[in-house]
């Protein structure tokens, strides 16, 4: 029987491991360890891929390895790769931005802008809403407000009606015209300050410069061009003899106006509500308006 007694480990010197691991740590650099299975980078006899085989790794051709250790080939895959890139961000950004300088594209863009309406309540916001012929409306603002296009048009996609997404109103007769013109004149506020009021409509000429549409969510007139030419002056008509309300001579005003006169960066489009000192001569009539401008009012219209 040995005359060595045991040793407990927290009593050994702490040298007597140290010196162990480095003995070991220096054997596996030296490769002299035969624990490993496989051959060190530095033994012969297996080629590169054969140890990835082994290790579980993708195997790869010989001549293919070494070609693409060569400067060139790495550029190559580099630029390669930097071109794919800028594809990929090119069509990301270009996919969803529509055609026209306006962004505004496919047959719900407006809807498509806003909320989907489909089996949820009333989104109304206290406003009363009118029927008329099958539609439905809600005249917004007041002698108070002080509304850009911008601000009309997103809150008009953010209401909901009867499982109905809101849109800008798109006239589409005398009689609506009519209508609308009748909204604006029965708000509470009509009467109050000074001068004219005005009433956002659902029609832009942002995609070109003179040609309107109107802009909003319905199948049957989003995207649908109504007046094309810009100004009168210039040869501008309303499109295959659909209805338009723009103050000119040829709507059968002497005012001297020639609406649309696309003057500058005027590309929306709002109607005149009038007021009790300018007579009601141009009442109801259209106007095309910087988008930005502010105004009073602003009608959203609901399918039936």
């Amino acid at each position: 029987m040995s005359d060595t007694s045991y040793v407990p480990v927290s009593e050994r010197p702490s040298n007597e491991f140290s010196s162990g691991l480095l003995d070991s740590a220096s054997k596996m650099e030296m490769g002299s360890s035969s624990s490993s299975p496989f051959p060190s980078s530095s033994s012969s006899g297996f080629t590169s891929n054969q140890r990835s085989q082994m290790s579980g790794g993708l195997q790869l051709p010989d001549w293919l390895t070494e070609s693409l250790q060569k400067p060139l080939v790495k550029i190559g895959i580099a630029v390669s790769s930097f071109v794919l890139l800028i594809v990929i961000i090119v069509n990301a950004s270009s996919g969803g931005g529509g055609s026209g300088s306006g962004g505004y594209s496919g047959p719900t863009r407006a809807g498509g802008s806003g909320i989907n309406c489909a089996g949820m309540q009333d989104m109304l916001f206290g406003e009363p809403v009118t029927a008329h012929n099958g539609h439905y409306y809600q005249l917004i603002g007041g002698s108070f407000a002080s509304l850009t296009w911008m601000d009309a048009f997103h809150d008009a996609v953010h209401r909901c009606h009867n499982g109905h997404t809101g849109y800008l109103a798109s006239i589409q007769s005398m009689e609506e015209n009519n209508f609308i013109l009748q909204l604006i004149k029965e708000s509470k506020t009509y009467l109050n300050g000074a001068g004219d009021k005005f009433c956002w409509l659902g029609a832009i000429d942002m995609n070109t410069e003179g040609t309107f549409e109107w802009v909003t969510g319905n199948s049957h007139t989003d995207g649908v061009v109504f007046w094309t030419g810009g100004s009168p002056n210039n040869g501008g008509a309303p499109v295959n003899g659909q209805f338009d309300y723009f103050e000119n001579s040829a709507n059968g005003f002497t005012t001297g106006a020639n609406e649309p006169n696309s003057n500058g960066e005027e590309d929306c489009v709002a109607m005149r509500g009038g007021h009790k000192m300018t007579g009601g001569t141009t009442d109801g009539t259209w106007n095309d308006v910087a988008c930005y401008s502010r105004i009073n009012y602003f009608v959203v219209e609901f399918d039936g």
